[in-house]
């Protein structure tokens, strides 16, 4: 028995003392240290030390030693490892200023989570549970607290994706300011209003006659804000029959040009594009779902987008616990929306959110930021010059071709232009 014990403890020790070695070597940017520790042992690019979870890339690109960050990124070292602060390198590049380092890993991460959700996709690997695009690797709990006591995951990194949402009861609270599930999860909360206003501006031009779209009523908070609008076709897409219950109990299918197309997404959209729907503002807000359902929705949403002036966006709570982990899910929408035509920006917007809005929910789906970036995406000049030319050349064989659809042109002032110093710092964002 105690030679057991001896051997684990010196198991403990060396490890220690390998990941000492390779930290005080990113640390002081020796680059021919570090090459000869990972070309010895690559696993050492991808340990984090115990007690603090910092790795040695977090190290390296604290420090702004970009030739090493670049060797452990190859050498394998995950990009989105979290210490035990939930701080990742990137993080730790961000807030010392390192901006070469810092485009590094976006574009490490973006590549990273758009080949995770290809394959995904394609079926060559399991789905997670995770909605946004990013997961993250946190270190293994030191030895004395794996002996002492349970670990337990805090509650804002459980999974948030819920396939069986819809089987389950939800209910609205009291004073009708929260959407709850059955665990006391916040479907949608009335914190949420000047964004949906914000929104419904951006969707609209705050011009009437618009055909919109929503998919996920829930509290109809950005509905009652499209309908302010006076749209001359109002669809609303809601999968919940409870919260399809409480639309028409609140008689929401009486409204002006409203039409309630109750079930999943997957399954009205198709139906939609057969009856050759054409839409000038879309908006996505599902729950519980996958950051891989989100692609599969701008497959068929920009069969609907009205050209060349449609406009679409969402709620944007990807990796909402991280602000360098937004970034990266925000380049990787940014980046697959650009494959269907379409250029997005994201419009910082102003968000106060009390800790007493989230008095009796289980727990947050938004940690303490006060900017929001909203999402904004419309067709891109390039998608609209093939379109012309496209009808030019369908014209020129047939006169009789049916013109090009398209709706007044979407812009507002009444979303700030982002001048948030940490999103200049993310050039992801140049772009629940």
């Amino acid at each position: 028995m105690e030679s057991v014990v001896d051997v684990t403890k010196e198991d403990v020790s060396k490890e220690e003392e390998d990941i000492d070695e390779i930290m005080r070597a990113c640390a002081e940017g020796k680059v021919e240290e570090v090459r000869r520790i990972v070309e010895l042992d690559a696993s050492r690019a991808c340990r984090q030390n115990q007690k603090t979870g910092k790795s040695p890339l977090m190290m390296a690109a604290e420090m702004g030693h970009l030739d090493i960050v670049t060797m452990l990124l190859e050498a394998g070292a995950p990009w989105n490892a979290i210490d035990r602060f939930g701080q990742c390198a990137g993080n730790y590049a961000t807030d010392a200023g390192h901006q070469s380092i810092v485009d590094l890993l976006v574009n490490a991460g973006t590549q990273a989570e758009l080949i995770l959700g290809a394959s995904i996709r394609l079926g060559l690997v399991v789905r997670n549970t995770e909605k946004a695009a990013i997961s993250t690797t946190t270190a293994a709990a030191p030895e004395s607290e794996s002996k002492t006591s349970t670990t337990t995951v805090p509650v804002e990194h459980e999974p948030c994706t819920k396939p069986d949402y819809l089987d389950r009861n939800v209910r609205y609270n009291a004073d009708q300011t929260a959407l709850l599930d059955e665990d006391d999860d916040a479907v949608m909360m009335e914190w949420e209003r000047p964004l949906m206003e914000a929104h419904a501006s951006i969707l609209t031009s705050n011009e009437g006659g618009k055909r919109v779209l929503n998919v996920g009523f829930g509290m109809g908070i950005i509905d009652t804000a499209l309908q302010k609008r006076q749209p001359s076709l109002h669809i609303i897409i809601e999968a919940h029959p409870q919260v399809y219950a409480k639309m028409l109990h609140d008689k929401w299918d009486q409204k002006p040009n409203v039409r309630i197309c109750f079930g999943k997404w997957q399954t009205v959209l198709p139906q939609l594009i057969q009856e050759g729907v054409i839409l000038d503002g879309i908006f996505y807000d599902t729950y519980g779902e996958h950051f891989t359902d989100l692609e599969d929705f701008h497959d068929g949403m920009v069969q609907l987008l009205a050209k060349p002036h449609g406009i679409y966006s969402f709620f944007n709570g990807l990796a909402p616990d991280n602000i360098f982990f937004h970034g990266v899910a925000c380049q990787c929408v940014k980046l697959q929306l650009a494959q269907h035509g379409l250029e997005t920006e994201f419009a910082a917007c102003h968000i106060e959110v009390k800790e007493s809005d989230w008095d009796g929910v289980r727990r947050k789906y938004w940690h303490n930021r006060d900017t929001y970036y909203l999402p904004i995406a419309t067709w891109s000049s390039t998608t609209e010059k093939q379109d012309v030319d496209h009808e030019a050349e369908e014209s020129s064989t047939n006169k009789n071709a049916a013109p090009v659809e398209a709706s007044s042109s979407a812009t507002s002032g009444e979303t700030e232009v982002d001048n948030d110093p940490d999103r200049k710092k993310l050039k992801a964002h140049d772009t629940r």
